[in-house]
């Protein structure tokens, strides 16, 4: 004798389609809002970088040596340097690099280069390129201030695609580090 149908275990081929057509559909509204914009990529990078700054600031402060962060604009990437032997002098090799393994190198987002994009200068800021601090170094003393004494600049970032996703950090000469983000709508930095 057969089971009556109300006996059965399972799904019907009716309800497991719906399913699927519901979590297709869940799916479809949910899965753009985890996509991050360019201008939030670029943004996010900023304050990174930022914090990162501020972090060789720290350890040059702490440690009382000299720090230097290089700015690779061609290859999107940054390195610092710590002074490891104490004679107040950065040559760039490995052994500085190790000396402040906290930082090391760094390189940018995969989307995220150093540009200025469709943006202007900063406030204050008059000097051309993607990064305007001078040999595209930032050198910070012992006291946790960029040398030489009165150092100032901007380092640029934009997206590979979206010229319009623009953000900065900017330097200032007592050694502090602002993110800004580029405005498209209003044409300003904020």
């Amino acid at each position: 004798m057969s089971r009556p149908h109300a006996d059965r275990a399972g799904f019907s081929m009716i309800e497991m389609i719906l399913v699927v057509v519901l979590v297709s559909i869940m799916t479809s509204i949910i899965a753009p809002m985890w996509r991050v914009s360019p201008a939030r990529r670029v943004e996010n990078m900023a304050h990174l970088m930022a914090t990162q700054l501020e972090l060789a600031r720290n350890e040059a402060l702490s440690e009382r040596h000299v720090i230097r962060v290089d700015f690779d604009v061609a290859g999107n990437s940054y390195v610092a340097y710590a002074d490891h032997d104490g004679d107040d002098t950065i040559g760039g090799v490995a052994d500085e690099v190790a000396a402040f393994p906290a930082f090391g190198t760094r390189t940018l987002d995969r989307t995220v280069i150093f540009g200025r994009g469709a943006a202007s200068a900063i406030p204050g800021d008059g000097g051309p390129g993607a990064v305007t601090l001078a040999g595209n170094q930032l050198l910070i003393s012992d006291q946790g201030v960029p040398e030489p004494w009165g150092t100032m600049g901007t380092i640029y970032l934009t997206h590979q695609d979206d010229n319009t996703a623009v953000a900065a950090i900017s330097v200032a000469s007592s050694g502090s580090f602002k993110a800004w983000k580029w405005d498209e709508g209003a044409s300003t930095w904020r």
